[in-house]
């Protein structure tokens, strides 16, 4: 009986391992630093109420630490003492917050990030269901103490790993729209929107979000609307990273258009390309810096304004109309 027993413990552990590696690299899905910093940190850690600057060492703790406790909860080392208990702890905390996010409309809590998309409710469920079974294998293992050091050995690795892979990034935002940079100008394969002087747009855009469809509605209403309005240029992200345009993302691209009204100048890059040391992806321009929707006021080569995201930062019409008026 104590075999059949110890066997059931072990198997939940085995359970419990591959439910804390999935939630690791789910995390780190579809790119790691789009997945820790898009999903995790934005999706969750920042709504719990820490800051920007915290957000990024707290996520790779965190990640780190289900790496630790996937590997750690399968040796019987501290197991009861001290593994099973950080697991309770970790999955309790999340599980008070999914609570708060229960009515308020989250598709995806960020859980398993995109590879998985969960609602706070299913991923409380889950979270529930875990909590038990970690209570079951708590009653039902030995305080088995060995090496303690071989404990810390094993998370200080991975926590090296995670903050050495995954560096974070020094680079803050240009918010305020006074950056006389031109770096984005760079990347623009139209010669004659780069060099015509006065004033022009430029936007990063992917042609299947909602809110770019939307703000490129709202310049084609402001062409309409404004006499001499500038001149746009867009650069799509091409999340099929193909050296040409594919038929799909024309499809992409042409449906974009017949939502905002009008076409604009445009190109494509591909979404993202770490093979290279070279900057030459849509990611690696824009991220993690600046979020979707894109647009760059430019006087010349002098930048203006900076639009991004969806949030403080977003692109409203009228100041955009505003700024053009005192040109």
């Amino acid at each position: 009986m104590k075999t059949k027993n110890n066997q059931l413990v072990f198997a939940l552990r085995i359970l419990i391992s591959a439910l804390f590696l999935l939630s690791a690299i789910a995390k780190l899905y579809p790119i790691p630093m789009y997945g820790i910093t898009k999903v995790f940190e934005e999706g969750q850690l920042i709504p719990m109420g820490f800051s920007e600057s915290i957000a990024p060492y707290f996520s790779r703790f965190i990640i780190g630490a289900e790496f630790f406790l996937s590997i750690a909860i399968l040796f019987n080392n501290y197991l009861k003492k001290i593994i099973v208990p950080l697991a309770f702890i970790m999955i309790a905390v999340f599980s008070i917050h999914l609570s708060t996010q229960l009515f308020g409309g989250i598709e995806n809590c960020g859980c398993f990030g995109e590879l998985i998309p969960m609602t706070p409710l299913q991923a409380l469920f889950k979270n529930i269901l875990t909590l038990i079974i970690l209570a079951f294998v708590y009653k039902k293992s030995d305080d088995i103490r060995g090496e303690v050091s071989n404990l810390l050995i094993l998370f200080f690795t991975i926590s090296t790993i995670m903050f050495a892979s995954l560096p974070i990034s020094n680079q803050t935002k240009t918010l305020d729209g006074n950056s006389s940079s031109d770096e984005f100008l760079l990347y623009v394969d139209n010669l004659s929107f780069t060099r015509s002087v006065g004033p022009k747009l430029l936007c990063f855009f992917d042609p299947d979000c909602d809110h770019c469809q939307h703000t490129s509605r709202s310049l084609d209403s402001l062409t309409q609307l404004v006499d001499d309005f500038p001149p746009i240029h867009i650069i799509f992200s091409d999340i099929d990273n193909a050296t040409s345009v594919t038929k799909e993302m024309e499809s992409r691209i042409d449906n974009f258009f017949s939502v905002s009204g009008s076409e604009f100048s445009y190109q494509t890059l591909s979404q993202h390309n770490y093979d290279t040391d070279e900057i030459d992806s849509y990611m690696e321009i824009t991220f993690p810096d600046y979020d979707n929707p894109v647009v760059i006021l430019y006087d010349g080569n002098r930048q203006i304004r900076l639009y991004d995201g969806t949030e403080k930062n977003e692109f409203k019409a009228e100041d955009l109309v505003r700024i053009l008026e005192n040109e």
